[in-house]
């Protein structure tokens, strides 16, 4: 790869006055632009790092003893903000080749004022990035196999493989992949799988290679992983009953966790793992033996390793950890194993993430209510929240059995809110939390990508997720299981 030059210059005044001056769009949240405030001094741009992509801002800040921090944009989004006059400088990685780029910086002041910003262009001169060679497929049953030479460069860091529509569950392999079995893949569609070098780690081949073909029809089916004889036989009435609906449906079987390895993730994509009782101890390792050994947790890494996928419901979701979906400091915390109790409220879920952000603000908001699992579904406000939500059992006694995640543990790095930092760090889309969760302090349905060493996986950590409602039948019973028969042929 051939050795690049850096552009950066200061931006003219008449250019600063129109793009940052007096831009609305680069006030934080609660901060007033107030024009006659001192403002950053000496803004400009260096470049560094082996392949000359990294790209740092320096800056100098007014001495004024009201300086409480400052902002840095780049083309008017948000990129970090600092606390304190101590940081003049920040390290952008993965600019944008070839693309002119305007980072800004403005000062904060004691009193939710903030200055004018100052700027500067960076660019980064386009390249030819080469592809990788001699792109090869085979298909067999649901199985593609790929194959590949690559390229003789410098600064290659990755191979990037995706399907058409699917470039946000791309697959990353190592730097020196040249062949990639992609398992359970979808049926009666027109596939192309696009083949691409990732250089110094932002960076994709200029063209991509790619391999098209069609699989055929072939009727998957669905695998619950039963933990006794019998449905009948399981301790739990949610555990009992839901298998007993699970028995019904067409294409499903039972599988004991012994005779797992027996099971061809082509035929049989998805498998469902249900833990629901009262009294069981926080902790993975608290699970079921029959779930939790070492033996069992094996044969489901062998089945997500060759591309099955996996449901994991109410207490289950802790198997997240040592099947190697989130790290173990990120284990669900949130928890509930009592007897439940009485209320006359309904339960439902909200698949609007930090709706308080709707209309604007400094955090994000997410609407997942499109995704495919809430197909068929609709959403109501039975509780008055002022927007719809997903209800799943109805007021009488429930069982507060909550197995989620605390977002708010884990900080939101250099993301806009905690959200978008958990599905940044876990490479996962969080598709619901409590109905009445204005922010972004849980999530409670989660979408876990699929990657080169497993398959995809949802986890459904809401308490509202009672498959028997201790004291009578629920209204929203259907919800209930039309939202498993979503989630089971989305896996699929």
């Amino acid at each position: 790869m051939k050795k690049i030059s850096i552009y950066c210059k200061a931006l003219a005044f008449v250019i600063l006055s129109v793009l940052t001056g007096a831009c609305s769009d680069l006030e934080p949240f609660g901060y007033t632009e107030a024009p006659e405030l001192p403002t950053a001094t000496n803004v400009n741009c260096t470049v560094g790092g082996e392949a000359n992509h990294e790209v740092t801002i320096n800056w100098a800040l007014p001495t004024d003893k009201n300086v409480i921090g400052c902002v840095l944009y780049r083309n008017a989004e948000e990129v970090a903000r600092f606390d304190g006059t101590s940081t003049t400088s920040y390290t952008v990685y993965g600019q944008p080749l070839g693309e002119e780029t305007v980072y800004t910086v403005k000062v904060l002041y004691a009193d939710n004022r903030i200055s004018l910003g100052k700027s500067v262009i960076s660019t980064l001169p386009a390249e030819e990035l080469a592809g990788v060679n001699n792109l090869q497929g085979k298909v067999t049953n649901r199985t593609v196999e790929l194959s590949w030479t690559l390229p003789n460069a410098k600064y290659i860091t990755g191979v990037k493989v995706y399907r058409d529509g699917a470039e946000t569950e791309a697959i990353m392999l190592p730097a020196d992949a040249t062949s990639i079995t992609m398992r359970a893949q979808p049926m009666e569609e027109d596939l192309t799988y696009h083949v691409q070098v990732v250089y110094d780690t932002y960076y994709t081949s200029t063209s991509d290679a790619t391999f098209s073909d069609r699989i055929p029809y072939i009727a998957p089916k669905m695998l619950y992983l039963l933990l006794a004889n019998s449905p009948a036989a399981l301790p739990d009435d949610d555990e009992r009953t839901a298998a007993t609906w699970f028995e019904h449906q067409e294409n499903a079987e039972f599988v004991k966790p012994e005779n797992l390895g027996n099971y061809d993730p082509d035929m049989y994509p998805v498998l469902w793992i249900e833990v629901d009782r009262v009294g069981l101890q926080h902790g993975w390792q608290n699970l079921p033996s029959a779930v939790s050994s070492e033996s069992t947790i094996a044969a489901i890494k062998a089945y997500t390793a060759k591309g099955g996928n996996l449901f994991l419901a109410n207490m289950a979701t802790q198997l997240t950890v040592p099947l190697g979906f989130v790290p173990e400091n990120m284990a669900p915390g949130i928890f509930g194993n009592g007897d439940g109790g009485n209320g006359d409220d309904v339960w439902v879920i909200n698949l609007q993430l930090g709706i308080d952000f709707k209309n604007g603000g400094d955090q994000g908001f997410y609407d997942r209510t499109t995704h495919a699992i809430f197909k068929d579904l609709t959403l109501e406000d039975p509780n008055g929240y002022g927007y719809d939500a997903l209800p799943l059992i109805g007021p009488g006694r429930r069982e507060d059995h909550n197995c989620m995640w605390d977002c708010n543990l884990y900080g939101k790095g250099v993301h806009k809110d905690v959200i978008r930092n958990f599905e940044d760090v876990t490479n996962s889309m969080v598709l619901a939390t409590w109905g009445h969760v204005r922010d972004h302090c849980v999530a409670g349905l989660v979408e876990f990508y699929g990657n080169a060493d497993h398959g995809k996986c949802i986890a459904m950590g809401l308490a509202a997720y009672e498959w028997n409602q201790n004291s009578g039948v629920n209204p929203y019973q259907g919800n209930i299981e039309k939202l498993t028969s979503n989630i089971l042929n989305y896996l699929k």
